[in-house]
């Protein structure tokens, strides 16, 4: 959770500009982060890598962006994380 908040959310602001302590992700990020958890868990790289994305991530975004609000929050991430490396 600490490389998703640091690496890739973004947090969201309230009125006056203050942070708020609330992270999201965008799609963007997300797939970033998925690439990465992917490379490193699932070993794969290269054009295997790329494949597997283009495969699996609009599924799983779809899955998690139920609102199609374009963000998903960070708290998910190692829920979406299990779900893209289950192929």
């Amino acid at each position: 959770m600490k490389s998703m908040i640091m690496k890739y959310a973004m947090e969201s602001k309230d009125g006056d500009g203050a942070p708020t302590g609330a992270f999201f992700m965008d799609e963007a990020a997300t797939r970033a982060a998925s690439s990465e958890v992917l490379g490193s868990h699932k070993g794969l790289k290269g054009a295997d890598l790329k494949e597997y994305v283009k495969t699996y991530f609009p599924r799983t975004w779809a899955h998690f962006d139920v609102n199609k609000g374009g963000v998903v929050g960070v708290e998910v991430m190692p829920q979406f994380m299990r779900f893209i490396a289950s192929d």
